[in-house]
């Protein structure tokens, strides 16, 4: 990563002028001269005039400070977590636009609610979002998770796979297990472990998630979490749907995250655990 600058920026920053803090502060900017000075001989005087060359723009500052770092092979990644449609956030994602079709070094993570991540490249002028080339991030590698537990906790295979999983590959839940089996010194897999385990998804994670869906996508849940696995058409049955409407739901969740369609037929959560979360808020 020797050739990588990471900046980490809140959404709540103004982020374009945190971006030419970061980039002008780094260890990869040599800052330019802008002055030029020339030294003129008059009647056996020596004069000399500074010219001092006008601040660009923002954008234009960030731009070409990122032209420089291309010139020297650095890529820079802003990483922006719990991304939300803010007038910061439209204002870097129009900037963005125009660094990278100036073929800029420059990749941007972000992390955030599904609607929200939506909701800001649904903003006119800012659709290129949508066209922008992106990475899907997939669950973690169960074997790896497995294999880290039983490393960290020296448990032996089966242990391991079984907590490995508990979490999905989820990451949130991957750190989570791990965190209750360190607490209570002890990687038992008992009631006490479970209700912590579950407890803190939910404090931490679940309880947001479930606040920001709309009523009938809780009951679209709430239904798939009494039988977890069954098939599409029990489904929409029960919720008397038709087979039009029961599908922009389960496309919207399934974009959301929330839940797995691979399997021919029949639905599944992607979250550990979730189910049972699902089932305790509608009892």
């Amino acid at each position: 990563m020797k050739n990588w600058l990471v900046i980490k920026i809140s959404p709540l920053d103004n982020i374009l002028k945190a971006l030419y803090s970061d980039l002008q502060n780094s260890r990869f900017f040599n800052p330019s001269n802008y002055e030029a000075s020339y030294g003129l001989s008059l009647l056996g005087a020596s004069v000399t005039v500074n010219h001092q060359r006008p601040e660009p723009n923002l954008v234009d500052s960030i731009d070409k400070t990122l032209a420089t770092f291309q010139k020297q092979g650095i890529k820079v990644l802003v990483a922006i977590d719990e991304a939300t449609n803010t007038p910061q956030m439209q204002q870097f994602a129009s900037a963005f636009q125009l660094f990278i079709s100036n073929d800029r070094p420059l990749y941007f993570l972000a992390t955030g609610l599904y609607d929200e991540i939506m909701s800001l490249q649904d903003v006119k002028n800012l659709t290129f979002l949508y066209r922008s080339p992106k990475i899907v991030l997939a669950p973690l590698n169960q074997m790896a998770v497995a294999n880290a537990y039983a490393s960290i906790f020296n448990l032996d295979q089966e242990r391991s796979i079984e907590m490995a999983r508990l979490t999905r590959g989820y990451p949130f839940a991957f750190q989570t297990l791990g965190y209750v089996c360190w607490e209570q010194g002890s990687c038992e897999i008992s009631e006490d472990t479970m209700q912590e385990y579950d407890q803190l998804l939910a404090d931490a994670s679940y309880a947001k998630l479930w606040s920001e869906l709309s009523d009938l996508d809780q009951e679209v849940l709430s239904v798939i979490a009494e039988n977890e696995g069954g098939k599409v058409k029990e489904f929409r049955e029960r919720l008397n749907m038709n087979p039009n409407l029961f599908n922009q739901y389960r496309r919207r969740l399934k974009n959301q995250g929330l839940i797995d369609t691979r399997k021919y037929g029949s639905i599944s959560f992607t979250l550990p655990r979730f189910a049972e979360f699902v089932r305790f808020e509608t009892y």
